[in-house]
């Protein structure tokens, strides 16, 4: 068992370094960019021992070699929904992102949304989803919008967050960008492949982060 996750967890390290490499191969041609990444705990960095250097968007700034200017704009327990208990729209990192006048614009947004508390007002996800898109889109700066599904989860919990949910909200993500007609990111499937990249089954350790911010170095570099 412990073979087959070491295994697992190689090998997509071993594709998130071989993806880096091409990637850091431009960077000596990276255009200077400020980049905000919004999001929730996940973006933040929660649990990491030091989230200001370990967060995905922090290891996204030094992939760049200081090309980028990234903005960390995550909320613990964020969501989407503006009658979730924690709507981002409310808060002071929604504020900064706006000010921040961003060129590109990461959203990694949802999880939180399939809590009981937050999973009773689904239906109002999509509209409100595109709404923080469009909200973006409307600066001055005319950013580049792309959205991430939300990464697996590896249990259920019993604030609701749950394998069956995460899988719903994307499907209501792949909806959402069809309606903004923003670009997307798939985050789900390769970090699918080993849950030992999370510190407690929703939250990723330094190395998921390290594989997040591989995937959106990647994805902003081809733009």
């Amino acid at each position: 068992m412990f073979f087959m996750r070491f295994v697992k967890l190689s090998s997509l390290l071993l594709f998130s370094l071989l993806a880096l490499s091409g990637c850091l191969e431009k960077t000596g041609n990276l255009k200077p960019l400020r980049i905000v990444c919004l999001g929730d705990s996940i973006t933040y960095g929660y649990k990491l021992a030091d989230p200001e250097r370990e967060s995905y968007p922090s290891q996204l700034a030094r992939l760049s070699h200081g090309q980028w200017n990234v903005l960390n704009s995550g909320v613990n327990g964020a969501t989407v929904l503006n009658k979730g208990d924690i709507p981002i729209t409310a808060q002071k990192e929604y504020g900064r992102a706006i000010k921040f006048q961003p060129d590109v614009v990461v959203l990694m947004l949802g999880t939180n949304d399939t809590k009981n508390a937050n999973w009773r007002y689904v239906d109002e996800f999509i509209g409100d989803y595109v709404r923080i898109v469009k909200n973006f889109r409307e600066l001055p700066s005319n950013p580049h919008v792309i959205s991430c599904s939300v990464p697996p989860i590896s249990g259920d919990y019993p604030n609701g967050i749950n394998v069956k949910r995460a899988k719903e909200v994307n499907k209501l993500l792949k909806k959402a960008v069809m309606a903004s007609k923003v670009d997307s990111l798939d985050i789900y499937t390769p970090m699918l492949q080993d849950a030992s990249l999370f510190i407690d089954g929703i939250h990723p350790n330094v190395q998921g982060a390290q594989a997040i911010a591989g995937l959106v170095l990647e994805k902003i570099s081809g733009l």
